[in-house]
């Protein structure tokens, strides 16, 4: 199901603020520290709301977590950063809602000890998970907050009606994990998917024939590629990382079919020259797996290869572009239909 609005309050550079008009590819652009990065992490925890461990994916993506010790197995993440101001208040919440077709809300609040939340200990400090849905119960969990507002993925509450594996994913420019690779390689290998999945690496590599994932230690060793006159395999890790962030771009959008797939500055490592191409693989399979994509960018040699691309499909209506920009300590944002966006490409007119 495509989510044709957001609604945040409290989130990370987010007092209040509203965005209506997504389209099944969105396009998220501004200058640094705009809200690019956070606005895609907002709309993907409510995508992802069947996943409670979510939020604790979005804080291990920027670091904000202390890796595991001996003296100390799991990892403390600090959930405080979601929270507008860094820092936690007394019932200081975090809300992400869609308020137009199929209304939900998903909300973060810190509850101190002296504050009740079903299945709470009294003298607990939690960060507590509530997702609202109109005409259904209300899913209600929480994470036990550890010292200096860290919590672990120690997660209590309606654990069975979540999903902890959704249709959804998020492609940072940090690369995939072999775990990762091979859960979502073995859910298109031989299957009409792994097909785009190779058509995409063939934008960079036209003489690719097949991919084959060995058991070795790292994902740069484990996809060994058959290249047409090689007599030998080469890793995927040789060819570069515009060929390694591809192929992580089109593994996890094949595995979004009626789900969602965000992407963080999707243009990187790849040549100008390959954006268009780009573009259009994902325009045409995240229509026909039903996905919704949202991706950011700062190049405008991404932005005019989106237009191109859409206008190559016939049915500009299918993407938009989005400029946030920061005004007073305050998010707005200005939409770019796709017919808008042939202006503004026309005209030179600067949009990042």
């Amino acid at each position: 199901m495509n989510h044709p609005d957001i609604t945040i309050e409290n989130y990370r550079l987010f007092e209040k603020f509203q965005m209506e008009g997504l389209t099944q590819i969105n396009l998220l652009v501004g200058a640094n520290n705009s809200g690019k990065s956070s606005l895609l992490e907002a709309i993907y925890l409510l995508v992802a709301h069947e996943n409670p461990m979510a939020v604790l994916d979005v804080l291990e993506n920027r670091g904000e977590f202390i890796e595991a010790t001996m003296n100390d197995p799991g990892e403390i993440y600090h959930i405080a950063e979601i929270f507008r101001g860094y820092q936690f208040q007394k019932d200081h919440k975090v809300v992400i809602a869609s308020q137009k077709d199929k209304q939900m809300s998903l909300e973060y609040t810190y509850l101190d000890y002296e504050m009740s939340w079903p299945n709470k200990d009294e003298g607990e400090d939690i960060v507590g998970i509530r997702f609202r849905e109109p005409g259904k119960a209300d899913v209600v969990g929480s994470f036990d907050l550890e010292e200096e507002e860290g919590l672990t993925r120690s997660y209590s509450g309606d654990a069975f009606r979540f999903r902890m594996d959704t249709d959804d994913y998020f492609v940072t420019t940090e690369r995939l994990g072999l775990r990762k690779i091979t859960k979502l390689w073995n859910q298109v290998v031989l299957t009409p998917k792994e097909d785009i999945v190779l058509d995409t690496l063939r934008i960079l590599e036209p003489n690719l024939e097949r991919i084959a994932l060995l058991n070795q230690t790292t994902p740069a060793m484990s996809v060994q590629l058959k290249i047409k006159g090689n007599a030998r395999p080469v890793p995927l890790g040789s060819m570069g990382d515009g060929m390694y962030r591809i192929f992580a771009l089109a593994l996890s959008l094949v595995n979004c079919e009626n789900g969602a797939l965000f992407v963080d500055e999707i243009d990187t490592g790849l040549h100008y020259k390959a954006l268009v191409k780009m573009w259009r693989l994902v325009i045409e399979t995240a229509k026909r797996l039903n996905a919704q994509v949202f991706a950011t960018t700062h190049s405008w040699d991404c932005l005019v290869a989106f237009h191109k691309a859409l206008n190559k499909t016939e049915e500009t209506d299918l993407g938009s572009v989005f400029r946030l920009e920061r005004k007073n300590g305050q998010i707005d944002y200005v939409a770019y239909t796709g017919e808008e966006l042939a202006v503004a490409v026309k005209h030179d007119i600067e949009m990042r």
